[in-house]
């Protein structure tokens, strides 16, 4: 076969490709090839991450309401400044905690669409990256002789080069590494603080603190003439609740602390981090072996 033989071959080949590539065929290969299980097994690491952070946030937009019962009943009107002074600075380690589980949710459904999006984008980057190869080779062997045509062509092909094994690898197998630490480090200390929410979450529901605490300062409890009475128990449910928020109050610090921590290293830190080291590693090798063909 002559040499012009095989460079129309080639750009058959390249062209072939292309179309296979724009219908999905090749996609559906590398599908198989194994990216398909990555993309579910992240998917199911996803999932589960965003379903304790729906829970952590419930629970706490839970014990929110039962701190604004507690602020806005009777109670709490009659002795408005002491009773909001003390459940203030719990209130505000729950605003905090509840942030948090909010952003942390947020991001890990963020990071759901991302995946989804790169299930629609993968093969039309790949189907880019043949377009450019084909492009380079036939503007070198028959458009162009200059060598400045060809320079620019091939950065723009080790560009589609680098987007496309981004877009199939670098994301995936950050979520993967991610996931991975997540269930070795941060997903014990999410599970606790969740079951330790829940504790709080059944505490303060609206119900219970009124049994716990005012019991009896109802005004259909008394008679008009026990006033005097109701005062006394409803200053001996401040008291009790003043002391448990004291001791609750620790409490919900650790927590928070724990659950700002572990959703920053899930959400944030892990993905950036083994994002960094990917794309340094694919601009890295993707740079060498481009240098070597020219």
């Amino acid at each position: 076969m002559t040499r012009t033989w095989k460079k129309i071959a080639l750009i058959t080949g390249l062209f072939l490709l292309v179309v296979l590539s724009a219908m999905g065929i090749l996609d559906r290969g590398m599908d198989i090839a194994g990216l398909k299980l990555l993309d579910e097994t992240n998917a199911i690491y996803l999932e589960d991450a965003f379903d304790k952070a729906l829970a952590g946030f419930l629970l706490l937009s839970a014990i929110k309401s039962g701190l604004a019962v507690v602020e806005g009943s009777e109670v709490g009107v009659g002795f408005n400044l002491e009773l909001g002074d003390v459940v203030q600075p719990f209130y505000d380690y729950v605003d905090i905690a509840w942030t948090a589980a909010l952003a942390g949710g947020s991001i890990l459904t963020v990071m759901q669409l991302a995946l989804k999006g790169l299930d629609i984008v993968d093969q039309w980057a790949l189907t880019l990256l043949l377009s450019a190869i084909l492009l380079f080779y036939v503007c070198k062997w028959w458009l162009f002789r200059k060598t400045e045509p060809h320079r620019i062509l091939r950065q723009v092909v080790q560009f589609f080069f680098t987007l496309s094994i981004a877009v199939y690898l670098l994301l995936p197998l950050s979520i993967t590494a991610t996931a991975f630490l997540s269930q070795k480090i941060t997903g014990p200390i999410i599970t606790e603080t969740n079951t330790r929410l829940e504790a709080l979450e059944d505490f303060f529901a609206p119900e219970q603190l009124n049994r716990s605490f005012f019991a009896g300062t109802d005004a259909s409890d008394l008679s008009t003439f026990d006033f005097r009475e109701r005062l006394n128990r409803a200053g001996k449910g401040i008291k009790e609740l003043i002391d448990y928020l004291k001791a609750a109050t620790d409490e919900l610090a650790e927590l928070t602390i724990k659950l700002i921590a572990a959703y920053a290293f899930d959400c944030i830190l892990f993905p950036l981090f083994f994002g960094l080291i990917l794309m340094t590693m694919l601009k890295s090798g993707i740079g060498y072996v481009f240098d070597l063909k020219r």
